[in-house]
């Protein structure tokens, strides 16, 4: 350390407390990074690396584009540090003071260069005698907890929420599991989770935390969580309100079910295109864009709360002018929810507060219009247009001010006597200045001589080279460039002092009066956080109604009854894509299991997640996609679609199966919603036939709503033993061509059409001899059949049964060989 130079020894002293983090170490104009940050950074970032003194490995970024490095590296999972200087270079007394600023990690972003419109979750996790979890998003204000009896659970959760952070205690069992579910997870010390100092935390961030009755576990978790935003975001203190939920309280929709259902991202590529929030996400706001995903994962139980949601969709959904000027008002809203917070914060920038401004007026006009149905009304009764702070804001704040709040040109003119008098000198010093130029023109006879100004030299007089000969002697030269030299007078330097002194004075002023305008928009950060809440419902409502009109949407009937009956449905997105063939669907008491039989390609597989998506729409307060639809609330969706190996698990496509089918069984109850497809083919025929039949025996003892999709023809007698059970089918068209109907129809198929379906890509020799194995085989059973049904069972000896028997037995083993 001795031999470093006085600034490398501070980078040395900060680097130790941010061990973990690439530091941002700002010099000048640049933020630099040393040794090993810096060849992360420069294979990472693809920018150069150099050496300090060739003993220091450095690669630097510059300052005012430094937010898409950042991200960059934030994306790849690493924490970045940012160290200012915290005190102005020119006045430094010997070395800058630096000092960090901000912990940047993937799950604490409030900046918005860094963030997308969706949330930004950080999720702890503790592990005790439950689970307990705590997510925020310190973006929003959103902080929620919940406590899960299982890890299965936890996983369900994260893939709801896809925290872009995890944090767990060192120990935990199940780490490398949740990796595979989460780009970013640390581990943190036991102490971090101590039960005492999450209490203390939380009585002191949390208003009225008492009464949440939170378990421990949900305890150290939501501590955790507070603490590592205070590091990060380096606050003393914060205030947010915890909101604990339970998922009971909604239809619960795991990561199987989510994934099946492609309800955020779809099977292919793992992208939006093609899912249902695709299709539904026509919000106007940011707000909007976030509410609408937080309904789909965890649609209501609560007939009424679900009508009031109807209720205003329809009212919005008939009224079209009404609608569209609405939609029209909440496109002039900003993102509230993250603007807020950074006041909150107090990392608001002056266009924060304008925007903040304009997206208050826009709700004052939400307030003038008028609706009939109970939620808009409540919505909008409910909606404060806090005129004090919009008159606040308006009056000191101009309406196109910079980014960096200490540039100035930020406050109003008139809004502070005091800044007014400083402007007033400012400019009559440059008018002096301007007075300088005129003058020394007219003295020297040089036309083209100017008075500048640059932040290296200060003020200037420039003359071109081809005049210097005109140049009086008591100019002193300050620069030399390649068509002129710049010059100075006493006369200009004294005036540039002057109006460096009072443009110092005029940014510190400024700098002052905005934080004091910021403090008094921070007192009411409640009320617009509720403001921006009620804002991103009808934003989502007036989407719904938004994407009925489009789409041609119905009104579903929800209840609290046990049927499901759907007249018209169509897949929301699949309709999207090519033709759709409307189907029926019919789940009653008398009809609650539906076996469904057909070939491959019929349409099996979109009737059941077409059921299940009508079902969910309906059930976060949608019209949806059908002529007609009456919904008996669904507690929960299982879904048992389609067959894979687990490899990180070791499990084969079968086990995966069966694991995944005992869940259902384990959890499911009457008001479930169970769609079950091809099951028991990933094993033997005799199993997994044997399997199914006694599956469906024992869904229909529970009593759950089942679609089961199947190629077990035999599974159709189970119509005439279970009351309730009901034979359904797909069929194709055949002609020259095969043609699928995709129309469902009562009764059971009793053919696959494998080979005939294979004719459209397999060669014709293929064909032509499968055909030539089909008809072999059912000859020999047609024989077997035949010989069988010859036996008088009736009127056999014992000793003549045992000769048929034998000749059976013999017979059977001649068509083996």
């Amino acid at each position: 350390m001795e031999e470093l130079t006085p600034m490398m020894r501070q980078y040395y002293r900060i680097k130790e407390r941010y061990k973990d983090a690439l530091l941002f170490f700002r010099v000048g104009d640049f933020y630099e990074l040393f040794d090993e940050d810096a060849k992360i950074a420069s294979q990472e970032l693809g920018i150069v690396l150099t050496s300090r003194d060739k003993k220091h490995p450095m690669a630097g970024v510059p300052h005012h584009a430094v937010f898409p490095y950042i991200k960059r590296l934030i994306e790849k999972g690493y924490k970045v540090a940012i160290c200012e200087q915290v005190e102005d270079p020119s006045k430094a007394k010997g070395l800058v003071r630096r000092e960090v600023v901000r912990v940047i990690t993937p799950g604490t972003l409030i900046e918005e260069e860094l963030l997308t419109k969706e949330n930004n979750y950080l999720m702890s996790i503790y592990k005790g005698r439950i689970y307990g979890i705590a997510l925020i998003d310190v973006s929003t204000g959103e902080f929620l907890t919940t406590a899960l009896e299982s890890f299965d659970e936890v996983i369900a959760e994260v893939l709801k929420f896809s925290p872009a952070e995890c944090i767990v205690p060192e120990g935990f069992e199940e780490l490398e599991e949740l990796k595979k579910h989460v780009n970013v997870v640390h581990t943190l010390s036991q102490d971090e989770y101590s039960f005492k100092e999450s209490l203390e935390i939380l009585k002191e961030c949390v208003q009225d935390f008492e009464r949440l009755e939170l378990e421990e576990e949900c305890v150290r978790a939501c501590g955790s969580a507070l603490r590592y935003v205070k590091e990060s975001l380096l606050i003393k203190t914060m205030k947010i309100r915890l909101q604990k939920y339970v998922s009971r309280d909604y239809m619960i929709l795991d990561s199987t079910t989510l994934k099946n259902l492609e309800v955020f991202r779809n099977l292919i590529d793992g992208s939006r295109r093609g899912t249902l929030i695709d299709v539904l996400d026509k919000t106007a706001t940011a707000m909007g864009s976030r509410l609408l995903k937080r309904w789909l994962q965890r649609p209501l139980l609560n007939v009424d709360e679900i009508e009031k949601r109807l209720e205003a969709v329809e009212e919005l959904f008939e009224k079209s002018f009404l609608r569209q000027s609405l939609r029209e008002v909440l496109r002039e809203v900003y993102d509230l929810e993250r603007i807020v917070s950074r006041i909150e914060y107090r990392k608001a920038n002056a266009r924060d507060l304008v925007a903040l401004k304009n997206s208050l007026k826009a709700v004052e006009k939400i307030k003038s219009f008028t609706f009939n149905s109970r939620r808009l009304k409540e919505i909008v009764e409910g909606l404060k247009a806090l005129r004090d702070v919009v008159e606040l804001i308006e009056n000191a704040i101009v309406d196109n001010p910079p980014i960096n709040i200490k540039d100035g040109g930020i406050i109003r003119d008139g809004y502070s006597r005091e800044l007014d008098e400083l402007r007033r000198i400012k400019v009559d010093h440059e008018n002096f200045i301007k007075n300088i130029e005129e003058r020394e023109r007219k003295a020297t006879g040089i036309d083209k001589l100017k008075v500048g100004y640059n932040t290296v030299i200060g003020y200037y007089i420039e003359v071109p080279k081809s005049k210097l000969r005109f140049v009086p002697k008591h100019y002193k030269r300050k620069q030399t460039l390649v068509n002129a030299e710049r010059f100075t007078i006493p006369e200009l330097e004294d005036i540039e002092e002057k109006v460096l002194a009072c443009d110092e004075k005029i940014k510190a002023l400024e700098y002052e009066l905005f934080n004091e305008v910021r403090e008094e928009v921070a007192k009411r950060v409640d009320e617009i956080r509720e403001c921006a809440f009620k804002i991103a419902e009808l934003d989502v409502l007036s989407t719904f109604a938004e994407v009925a009109v489009l789409y041609n949407y119905t009104k579903p009937k929800v209840n609290d009854g046990y049927d499901i009956i759907i007249r018209d449905g169509r897949h929301p997105t699949v309709e999207l894509t090519t033709k759709f063939i409307p189907n029926d669907v019919n789940l009653t008491r008398d009809s609650r299991i539906l076996i469904i039989t057909g070939p491959n390609m019929a349409g099996k597989s979109t009737y059941l997640r077409m059921t299940a998506l009508i079902t969910i729409m309906a059930q976060i307060g949608c019209f949806v996609p059908a002529s007609y639809a009456a919904i008996g609330v669904v507690d929960r969706i299982f879904t048992r679609i389609g067959t894979v190996d687990d490899i990180t698990r070791g499990y084969s496509s079968f086990m995966v199966e069966i694991d995944e089918v005992g869940k259902i069984l384990k959890n499911a109850t009457k008001r479930s919603l169970i769609l079950l497809d091809e099951v028991g083919k990933s094993t033997g025929t005799k199993d997994g036939l044997s399997l199914a039949w006694a599956i469906i025996e024992y869904l229909h003892k529970i009593g759950a709503k089942t679609l089961f999709a199947t190629h077990y023809h035999e599974l159709s007698e189970l119509e005439s033993t279970l009351e309730g059970v009901k034979n359904y089918h797909f069929r194709i068209i055949e002609g020259e061509t095969i043609e699928f109907d995709r129309k469902i129809k009562r009764g059971a198929c009793t053919e696959s059409y494998g080979i005939k379906i294979a004719e459209m890509v397999l060669p014709k020799e293929v064909i032509d001899r499968a055909y030539e194995i089909y008809r072999s085989l059912n000859i020999v059973n047609d024989d077997l059949m035949k010989e069988i049904a010859k036996i008088d069972v009736n009127n056999l000896t014992p000793v003549q049964a045992l000769v048929e028997l034998d000749r059976i037995v013999r017979l059977c083993r001649s068509m083996k060989d």
